[in-house]
């Protein structure tokens, strides 16, 4: 067991298949599996309208709620241990303005269990205007503000942050705001026209799934959802599991 204990996870036992396998395989990038399905959008646009919200804030509810469902999935490794996160937290980017020189923000929520659609559809489109009208949070302010030191002193920050990362000794006030520390990173591209891509995994912080959605395929009514996770987090029986239960949620929305 780690000398240190996260504030934001509790470390779990590995077997020694678990342990060895969390050795071979050493980071996120080199432990990525990629997936897709088509999902029917028959029910889903007259849910949004009647709603009056964005399919963004169902797709992070959809996500949510499986994740509530099967928490195996809201997991990481860390410096070959295997943590069970105990809380739920995404991050997206979102635009300013839909154009080239519009702003990227990057929006992270922390949701506690137990929430409806509605309660939780009302914090996401109340972040999101908030970034559209620069008034994110403070870590976007921070990660600005060391996006403007020298290169050879970024090294050494970030040599030391892995460190203290790695070592269960990063600060809550860094790692707390960081979207980099989170359940999944969610993007919605079809609000841009676009299909969905694979998207890679990060090695800083603690993601362990990229979620992408893309564009509506008018021909078949569907739309294309991309998962990348990193496998060593569940197996794949659970991994299925979660992600029938995801594709059946998106499918069939309700004001749960």
């Amino acid at each position: 067991m780690a000398i240190f204990k996260r504030w934001d996870a509790d470390e779990i036992k590995l077997n020694p298949y678990q342990k060895l396998e969390a050795h071979f395989l050493d980071d996120r990038i080199g432990s990525s599996v990629y997936m897709y399905m088509d999902i029917d959008a028959t029910r889903i646009l007259p849910y949004l309208e009647k709603h009056r919200t964005t399919m963004l804030s169902y797709f992070l509810y959809s996500i949510y709620k499986t994740t509530v469902l099967h928490p195996v999935i809201n997991r990481f490794v860390l410096n070959n241990r295997l943590y069970q996160r105990n809380h739920i937290a995404f991050s997206t980017v979102v635009k300013q303005k839909l154009t080239e020189e519009g702003r990227s923000i990057v929006v992270k929520w922390i949701f506690e269990e137990g929430l409806s659609f509605a309660e939780f559809n009302k914090r996401v489109l109340t972040s999101v205007l908030k970034a559209k009208r620069n008034e994110g949070a403070q870590s976007d302010k921070f990660f600005e503000l060391l996006g403007h030191l020298p290169h050879f002193l970024l090294r050494m920050i970030m040599r030391l942050a892995r460190f203290l990362n790695n070592h269960n000794m990063l600060p809550k006030f860094i790692a707390g705001d960081d979207p980099l520390h989170a359940t999944a990173m969610i993007a919605n591209l079809g609000s841009i026209r676009l299909n969905a891509p694979y998207h890679h995994l990060y090695n800083w912080g603690t993601i362990s799934m990229l979620c992408v959605l893309g564009k509506l395929n008018e021909e078949t009514n569907t739309i294309r959802a991309t998962v990348v996770v990193d496998e060593r987090i569940t197996d794949g029986i659970a991994m299925a599991n979660a992600l029938a239960t995801f594709k059946e949620i998106m499918e069939n929305p309700s004001d749960d």
